[in-house]
């Protein structure tokens, strides 16, 4: 069916986009116009302005003479971003757990039942990581929106594309999914017990946890350079 509820270039950069994100091109990979028309049915120019937009935003890059690729991270960007994020995320567990209320407690915990609920088998054959992608970033919005802190948020909202894009990288195996569901039990739970200094901790391991996943998976996404 071809895209006829928005603009078609318009429709055409958020059907990438979100493609793009949830992983279904990975960092590295070579998107063909040709074969990005067929999946959308439409005409080579509105697929030429989604992906100048999408260069625009940093999550595809033009090679000259070999096309365009979703962009892929050095190592020392990967570095660069989790330190960054660890501090980030390590303050903001630790304000909302200063700041948590009986109602935010109870959405912490529905939270935490729809990220294992996303897991499920059924749930993963039917959605792929759309599920757990979508209560992945509701969790971490909320925990920021607990906190309270704008100018905290503001800064960690720099960092959204380029971590879902290396998130990519960091979810390759479904070990890494499981070992992040129970790092983020953890940060509920303490958040909820109103331990805001074991909040921060364990906020801050589940970045780190991220970051050596990113790393050791890094070399296993395809190498644009050679495409």
């Amino acid at each position: 069916m071809g895209l006829r509820t928005q603009t078609i270039t318009d429709a055409a950069y958020e059907k990438i986009k979100s493609d793009i994100l949830s992983g279904k091109y990975k960092p590295g990979q070579h998107l063909r116009e040709k074969d990005l028309c067929d999946d959308l049915q439409v005409s080579r120019t509105p697929i030429r302005d989604a992906l100048n937009r999408l260069g625009q935003e940093g999550l595809v890059v033009v090679k000259p003479h070999k096309g365009v690729f979703v962009r892929k991270f050095t190592k020392k960007n990967i570095q660069d971003y989790y330190q960054t994020r660890a501090v980030l995320e390590g303050l903001g567990a630790e304000l909302a757990a200063k700041n948590v209320t009986d109602s935010s407690k109870r959405e912490f915990l529905m939270i935490l039942e729809k990220m294992k609920e996303s897991l499920l088998t059924e749930k993963r054959k039917q959605l792929g990581d759309k599920a757990l992608i979508k209560w992945n970033d509701y969790f971490h919005d909320y925990v920021f929106k607990i906190a309270g802190n704008e100018v905290l948020d503001k800064m960690r909202k720099t960092l959204a594309y380029p971590i879902a894009l290396i998130r990519v990288t960091s979810w390759i195996d479904d070990g890494r999914r499981l070992q992040t569901l129970k790092e983020h039990e953890n940060i509920i739970k303490a958040i909820v017990a109103e331990d805001s200094q074991k909040a921060k901790q364990y906020a801050e391991l589940h970045i780190y946890n991220a970051w050596r996943s990113a790393e050791e998976n890094w070399d296993r996404l395809p190498d644009e350079e050679e495409q």
